[in-house]
């Protein structure tokens, strides 16, 4: 179950159910926006991530911008309001909008944090936008989880693409999908 405050200046989400497998577990996790001060966890963060993302150049300066624009939202259990578990940069105009970055901790993966994330990031695009994101593609470490997320949201998977050595799926959500 999820609410979100009614005070769109603080911008906090919060859950109060976590699937586990097929099991539901009380566990608070809350979405806010975030804030400068979460630099050096996201950091954590995206180390954590770099065997399945690959080299992030310059990704320090582009989460101050995210933050700095409210295009970065935070994933935290409520209990523990200091520990990042996960976070998603968003982007976009107009009516094309992307989903630029997404990561959960190692240990807080299959609990739903990633979908909780992308629902918070989909309700604060513009309902009236298409919405991309390119993920991992089919054979890749960690393709079957993301992409069923994403298709689990409303996305739906275009072309591949690859620049070097990077090879990426695209998805898209088309505008006024509900989920």
């Amino acid at each position: 179950m999820a609410t979100r405050d009614q005070n769109p200046s603080l911008t906090s989400v919060s859950y109060s159910k976590v699937e586990i497998g097929k099991q539901q577990a009380h566990m608070r996790i809350q979405i806010t926006l975030a804030g400068h001060n979460d630099i050096a966890p996201w950091m954590l963060l995206a180390e954590q991530v770099i065997p399945l993302f690959g080299p992030m150049p310059d990704f320090e300066a582009i989460l101050g911008r995210k933050i700095a624009q409210k295009q970065a939202y935070c994933a935290r259990m409520s209990a523990h309001k200091r520990t990042l578990i996960g976070g998603v940069l968003i982007g976009g105009t107009g009516q094309e909008h992307w989903i630029r970055w997404l990561a959960v901790s190692s240990e807080h993966r299959r609990l739903g944090v990633g979908r909780m994330l992308v629902k918070t990031a989909i309700s604060f695009i513009p309902a009236n936008s298409s919405i991309y994101v390119d993920s991992f593609v089919e054979g890749s470490i960690g393709a079957d989880a993301a992409n069923r997320l994403y298709e689990s949201c409303g996305f739906a998977p275009t072309e591949v693409w690859q620049i070097d050595d990077l090879i990426r799926q695209r998805y898209v959500r088309p505008p006024c999908v509900y989920v």
